[in-house]
């Protein structure tokens, strides 16, 4: 039975319609949405690398038997029922996939990138002999499952998009990068025009506010430099809802862990916009240009994002030139 994921968002949380002045592709907007309702509700969230008592497979084995694509196929097939259990990336990837699928009517997108938008996870089959993996930042799968702006970078590499993103300043001085960086007020922060410039679809990557709820000033740090102590990033990947009527952002995603993961997963949340720190909004206007995908093979390294994976922070600076964003 379908969930209706958006109609029961829109019902429990009225969204605010806030007018974005930049170019929109409607259309891929509502097929965004329209690809949520073709997934199973909640189905668990899980990120071990083995099967346990609670989840007879991971959530890459689920991937791998989604994606279904043989030497033969012009395109796969994808099946969400299968990509259970979930994290945050691993859905919004699956998401992506399906909606490029419900899109590509006319099959402007090649073979050879689809073949390269398959997951590649050290699982062996026809089009993965070797049992090859993909780290952070390689790969078309490495790139949407990366730390920091993984997706942003990805679509700014396929021009299929663009993004932006907003900042409420670090709080403490041993994170802030300049001098003159200031935290922003609650009043601030919720007023900033970004909440507004999203619309509903757009993908979405929150760094979340650890403020007050941890006491430490890990929402401002982009990436994972491998230090033991060193704050490191805690991120989300979502799909934009809307701003509900008082003031929330509503979201779909795999969300957990949850006390009790095997009840977390697909699912819509919302949050008050200060419990995020950093957030980076994209949208995709061309998704004929996910052909792209066909220059980007199985083992290429985006080294930006690669880093980022236990090996370096970023910089504002340095995102916003990953991210092709002004």
């Amino acid at each position: 039975m379908k969930q209706k994921l958006f109609l029961l968002c829109c019902a429990l949380f009225p969204l605010i319609h806030c007018i974005a002045n930049d170019g929109v592709n409607w259309d891929w907007q509502r097929t965004v949405i329209a690809a949520i309702d073709s997934f199973p509700l909640r189905g668990g969230y899980y990120t071990g690398s083995r099967p346990n008592e609670v989840f007879s497979k991971t959530t890459w084995r689920g991937l791998h038997e989604a994606f279904c694509m043989s030497g033969n196929d012009k395109y796969p097939q994808f099946n969400p029922h299968q990509a259970q259990p979930s994290f945050c990336s691993s859905a919004i990837y699956a998401l992506l996939v399906k909606a490029l699928l419900m899109w590509n009517k006319s099959g402007v997108i090649s073979t050879e990138a689809w073949r390269n938008m398959k997951p590649y996870l050290g699982i062996k089959d026809e089009l993965n002999p070797d049992g090859i993996g993909q780290d952070d930042g390689v790969g078309f799968w490495g790139r949407a499952n990366a730390n920091g702006p993984g997706l942003a970078v990805l679509v700014h590499e396929l021009d299929a998009g663009y993004s932006f993103t907003a900042f409420r300043g670090a709080k403490n001085d041993s994170v802030k990068e300049t001098l003159d960086e200031r935290y922003l007020t609650d009043d601030e922060w919720r007023g900033h025009p970004i909440w507004c410039k999203a619309v509903r679809g757009d993908l979405m990557k929150i760094f979340w506010n650890r403020n007050e709820s941890r006491g430490h000033d890990g929402g401002a740090i982009i990436g994972d430099d491998g230090i033991k102590g060193h704050l490191q990033e805690a991120g989300h990947s979502v799909i934009f809802l809307g701003m509900t009527s008082d003031g929330r952002v509503a979201y779909w995603s795999s969300n957990g862990p949850g006390d009790i993961p095997e009840y977390m997963g697909y699912s819509v949340a919302t949050c008050d916009p200060t419990a995020i720190q950093r957030v980076v909004f994209t949208r995709i206007t061309h998704p004929e240009r996910f052909d792209n995908a066909r220059l980007i093979g199985p083992t290429d390294v985006n080294q930006y994002l690669y880093n980022l994976n236990g090996h370096s922070h970023s910089s504002t600076a340095e995102l916003m030139r990953a991210i092709g964003a002004k």
